[in-house]
């Protein structure tokens, strides 16, 4: 079942960084849960895998009215699925019902007790997120997605230090995934640790060469150095990688002000307003450099500007 029970590790929800460190996993088992079965005696298991969550909440119900006749593989997956269903539909009292349940047949599962700490956690309830998380990462040492989620959680609490440690632990867990370098980033960004920041997303950068949001991360921590050149580099790279990358232009736009090119800013803040129109920032940038533009054509001395002094991680 360990292998046959699939969790999405992907965001629910998306944030910038560094004041919330919900990126591109956050809640890392919190998308619906989804278990294969094998065989099976009830006719309605291809509508218990359906993608649409009321569709699939009805077949599996009907599968579980007659659950005894199924095997403990096949209880357990329809449990799981409708318990999945019933998440993706913000309705938590029943996904957690379910993946109790599911438990009572295989209660080491460290699977399900991620699965299970995903609902809590989307639910907000951080504690007994935690306490199932915990037993999900002793039941399995290995199991990247519920350390990434308890990283979360100790990042919601406030206990940075330990979200580090399990990020360090999910990255060693699957060295193939790119979520644990890019949050780590993000982490230490916020912590003022540049450097490591820089290295977490180089990393990142290392794994996946086409992952834009590891180019804009590492952009925003050179920028944040004052490293002006860099941070271009890294924001040309993601756009590179992602034209319409909207934080990247934006970045890009205020490392060229920082710079005091104010004709390159400017066409980079309009490029972001032409794909997203209510960017304020943008919007800001745009009108900002338009008046130092003409002040500076009327002969006057460079007049005086500040660029903002934080650029945005907008991890996707």
């Amino acid at each position: 079942m360990h292998e046959r029970l699939t969790l999405a590790a992907r965001a629910a929800a998306r944030a910038r960084c560094p004041a919330a460190v919900i990126a591109a996993s956050l809640l890392v088992v919190s998308a619906p849960a989804m278990a294969a079965h094998k065989g099976g005696v009830s006719p309605a298991w291809g509508q218990c895998r359906a993608p649409d969550p009321d569709a699939r909440i009805a077949g599996c119900t009907k599968v579980i009215q007659e659950i005894d006749k199924e095997t403990p593989h096949n209880k357990v997956a329809a449990y799981v699925n409708r318990a999945g269903a019933y998440q993706a539909k913000g309705d938590y009292a029943h996904a957690l019902e379910d993946f109790g349940k599911a438990l009572e047949f295989e209660p080491k599962s460290s699977v399900i007790l991620a699965a299970r700490g995903a609902a809590h956690h989307a639910k907000g309830d951080l504690d007994s997120a935690l306490a199932d998380y915990d037993q999900a990462i002793a039941a399995n040492k290995k199991n990247a997605a519920a350390l990434l989620a308890r990283a979360y959680v100790w990042r919601a609490k406030g206990d940075i230090e330990k979200a580090l440690a399990d990020l360090g632990d999910a990255a060693k867990a699957d060295p193939k995934s790119t979520a644990a370098d890019v949050a780590a980033g993000a982490l230490y960004h916020g912590k003022g640790d540049h450097d490591r920041a820089i290295a977490a997303f180089s990393e990142a950068a290392k794994r996946d060469p086409k992952l834009a949001a590891a180019r804009n991360g590492r952009g925003a921590c050179h920028y944040a150095k004052g490293e002006f050149d860099k941070a271009i580099a890294d924001f040309d790279a993601a756009l590179k990688i992602d034209a319409s990358y909207v934080g990247a232009l934006v970045n890009r736009a205020n490392a060229w002000r920082a710079k005091k090119d104010f004709a390159r800013a400017k066409a980079d803040y309009e490029a972001a307003l032409a794909a997203k129109p209510d960017l304020a920032a943008a919007k800001k940038g745009s009108e900002d450099m338009a008046k130092l533009i003409a002040k500076k054509g009327s002969g006057a001395a460079t007049p005086a500007d500040s660029a903002p002094p934080e650029a945005e991680h907008d991890h996707n």
